[in-house]
């Protein structure tokens, strides 16, 4: 192993890149961080039938997204070929691969008849002892693996501990198939050994590849890698996340593709912080901000169970976030979920006094568009709980007084227009101002909860508020 540190994240390129994936890669870059080691980008393009172009820049868009940066890459493994090839010819020429003719109907065939009998199938290395120079024919043909007639019986994960190594699994697997295409377990070995891979960090459903490609390593005389085996990522209920609950899981307010987290309105960094903590721990400390995460992750704290999504904290890391957040920059961010809801505006000094108050509220970016929606559309309907509580027939008086009140007041001025409500309050309640303020607010917003009504009127500006509170007044008149 190599005395530097170098890690690498290798998606594959046939799809969004999965929430799970992403995780991985987020723990290989704390560890590079840390160690003050190296991280790469490897791109396992090699199924050129569902590989796209797409799924590359949306891999690569989303490490941007969450300042994953990359030391070294993208490396692309259909660019790489020859060295594969290479590396194939040497292991035939020192005997440690052979050519396998037999018939793939045939193998299915044996393997049907192990799963029959209830035991575990393994090629019976019937081309192994054929001779190299021996002509088949010019039948189609694979590439196998010789594997050694001694294993080791464990290896040692970072993550894991000791694992045992079943010696009855290790056949002669296939390296190259008949059309010449190599296979992931040799692949990986060859690209990880090229690029000095010091340490693989994975997830743990690739436990069972680990013993063949250890001896791989060890039959083209490379160093072998440590190996850390990271539990996987798993739904709310503890079972494996499944693209079929896709509809399940937007619900709740996770997903399976690490895009869609962009689109439901979380931060970046709330993100990283979330995924970093699930199946880490530093003590009891829940909340790190970029810099103590590269300085404190390790993999020596990693669990050993799956981790599991819980929708609830991550809303909660992202709502921690929102209210740390800068206005100018939350106005920014705003801007395109406010688009999707038909509002047209730009991060202006009113959008950073309206984001201001709803960031102690919201825990979304899209949430916080929904909240601000009223600044920007007079609403259609009033809330139904609101209008049973508030629009009682002492409201078009204090709507009627309001009104009066507004044409005249200093619109910018929050302070006199709260001066000038606890007047009518006191006039008309018996000082009581949320009898005053609640008809009003449910007038201008159509709901009961908002910022302070002050500022509501404020950023709405004298029309549109006269506007609002004539249209409430006309609702009361046709209810009387």
């Amino acid at each position: 192993m190599t005395e530097k540190v170098r890690v690498r994240f290798a998606p594959s390129p046939t799809g969004y890149l999965h929430v799970g994936g992403v995780r991985t890669a987020i723990f290989n870059h704390l560890l590079a961080r840390r160690l003050n080691g190296t991280f790469i980008l490897r791109i396992e393009d090699t199924d050129r039938e569902r590989s796209t172009d797409e799924a590359v820049d949306q891999i690569l868009d989303s490490l941007k997204w969450l300042a994953i940066d990359i030391d070294e890459g993208p490396y692309f493994q259909s660019q790489r070929l020859e060295l594969y090839q290479s590396h194939i010819e040497r292991l035939l020429s020192e005997g440690k691969a052979y050519r396998c003719y037999c018939a793939a109907d045939d193998l299915a065939a044996k393997r049907k008849q192990a799963e029959a009998a209830k035991i575990t199938y393994t090629y019976d290395r019937a081309c192994r002892k054929r001779d190299p120079d021996e002509d088949p024919g010019q039948r189609p043909y694979v590439i196998r693996f010789k594997s050694p007639g001694e294993v080791p019986d464990h290896f040692d994960d970072l993550i894991m501990g000791r694992m045992p190594i079943d010696s009855a699994k290790m056949d002669d697997w296939v390296l190259a198939r008949s059309n010449g295409s190599p296979t992931y377990n040799f692949c990986v070995v060859v690209d990880d050994a090229d690029m000095k891979i010091s340490h693989v960090v994975r997830g743990n459903d690739h436990v069972d590849n680990t013993p063949k490609q250890m001896l791989l390593y060890q039959a083209l005389g490379y160093p072998v890698p440590s190996f850390a085996h990271m539990p996987l990522t798993h739904g709310p209920d503890g079972s494996k996340l499944s693209k079929r609950r896709e509809k399940e899981y937007r619900e709740l307010g996770i997903s399976i593709s690490v895009q869609e987290y962009r689109n439901m309105g979380y931060l970046p960094h709330a993100l990283v912080n979330y995924l970093a903590r699930l199946g880490w721990s530093h003590g009891d400390q829940e909340i790190f901000s970029r810099k103590e995460l590269e300085e404190l992750f390790g993999l020596e704290h990693v669990g050993k169970s799956a981790g599991v999504m819980n929708p609830d904290k991550l809303k909660w890391l992202n709502a921690h976030y929102l209210k740390q957040a800068d206005d100018a920059e939350l106005a920014e961010l705003v801007v395109p979920f406010l688009k999707e809801r038909g509002i047209e505006t730009v991060a202006d000094d009113t959008l950073r006094r309206i984001v201001n108050p709803l960031k102690e509220r919201a825990k979304t970016l899209a949430e916080m568009a929904q909240m601000a929606e009223y600044f920007f559309k007079a609403p259609t309907q009033y809330d139904p709980k609101g209008v049973k509580k508030w629009f009682k027939p002492i409201a078009f008086e204090v709507l009627r007084r309001v009104k009066t009140q507004l044409e005249t007041l200093d619109i910018t001025n929050e302070q006199a227009i709260e001066d000038a409500f606890r007047l009518l309050a006191e006039e008309l309640t018996d000082t009581k101002l949320g009898k005053v303020a609640q008809p009003v607010r449910l007038a201008l917003t159509g709901v009961t909860f908002s910022p302070s009504l002050f500022l509501v009127i404020s950023i709405l500006g004298r029309t549109e508020s006269l506007a609002r509170i004539e249209r409430a007044l006309l609702e009361l008149e046709n209810k009387a």
